[in-house]
């Protein structure tokens, strides 16, 4: 089987040319045309990536089957968080590595999480995940940040290979977080059929509770990938705090895990890139960690009484689960 012909010939191999979106019900899906910039630039790979005017293809299934030459020949790899924890911060931090092309927030991924059990959408996951694990000429490694919502296909996207992190948070400081915006919180709560499905997990009415339990529901979902003992060595989960409080170290230590070294002058590169006190998702917005502090410490004031509720919600939840090893991340560790 050969490429359509309209394709460029290094299409089964370049990241140039990424698969944008799909619509499994049409059989159709959409590919553009982008440089090393493009990736570097964007937070979200989907419309808000499109910052100039860019070329593409609209393709059938058929002609993206046809299109994919054997298996991608690059290490892919896996940032998977539980929402709003610094995510895109660690992953424009891993960019810095030589050889890493880092995927913030692909839409194929998303659309493949919303779909999940449709056999139309779930027939796409090949080629998602085989068009991922494409580069550029100095590419050595494909590092993907998907949206969190994503993480409920961690099992499948793993069956393909590749090592995988969870990034969080204590829950106290993620009740801050998302308490203190109407749209964070709106996301957890409209998605929270897909966020909890398959686990036994109690009722939760507040807005502190419903939260504490879309939290709990990812570290219980990440217990049960790390007791396969198939999976164990290929995961590591990793608190934000931990990157805050030394960023050379936390994140040689997950480039470490994917396989890459990072350079003798790694923490000369991250000071020089400015990384730790801009905002990850807009280069233009100065966000330190004093700024973060202040910013967390406001929320906690003004929505104790919510985050009081999501704490007690969750140490009851962890007692009727057993797993009394997640208290100590309820709270910030002292």
């Amino acid at each position: 089987m050969t490429a359509p012909s309209r394709l460029p010939s290094d299409f089964s191999r370049s990241a140039a040319y990424p698969l944008f979106a799909f619509d499994p019900v049409q059989g159709q899906a959409w590919v553009l045309h982008f440089e090393p910039r493009d990736y570097q630039r964007a937070s979200f790979l989907d419309r808000r990536a499109m910052q100039r005017e860019m070329s593409g293809w609209v393709l059938s299934r058929a002609e993206v089957d046809a299109a994919i030459l054997g298996k991608p020949d690059l290490p892919l790899h896996w940032l998977f968080h539980i929402g709003h924890c610094g995510s895109s911060l660690v992953s424009r931090l891993l960019d810095l590595i030589p050889g890493v092309l880092g995927l913030r927030e692909p839409l194929p991924l998303l659309t493949l999480a919303h779909g999940r059990g449709d056999p139309a959408t779930d027939s796409w996951r090949v080629p998602v995940v085989s068009l991922l694990a494409r580069g550029f000429a100095d590419t050595g490694a494909v590092v993907v940040k998907p949206t969190s919502l994503v993480t409920t296909l961690a099992p499948t996207l793993l069956a393909d290979g590749g090592q995988a992190c969870l990034l969080w948070v204590d829950l106290q400081t993620w009740l801050a977080t998302m308490l203190r915006d109407e749209q964070l919180k709106a996301g957890v709560f409209e998605t929270e059929p897909l966020r909890l499905q398959s686990l036994e997990l109690g009722s939760a009415t507040s807005d502190g509770e419903r939260l504490a339990r879309a939290w709990l529901a990812e570290q219980l979902r990440w217990q049960r990938l790390v007791t396969d003992p198939a999976l164990a060595p290929r995961l590591l989960d990793l608190d934000f705090a931990r990157v805050l409080a030394d960023p050379a170290g936390a994140t040689a230590q997950l480039a470490a895990h994917y396989g890459l070294a990072v350079p003798e002058d790694w923490g000369q590169r991250i000071t020089t890139s400015k990384l730790l006190s801009l905002y990850a998702k807009d280069d233009a917005v100065h966000f330190d960690a004093d700024a973060r502090q202040r910013e967390l410490a406001a929320a906690a004031n003004r929505h104790a009484g919510a985050i009081a509720e999501g704490l007690a919600w969750a140490e009851g939840a962890i007692a009727q689960t057993g797993t009394v090893d997640l208290l100590e991340r309820l709270r910030p560790r002292s």
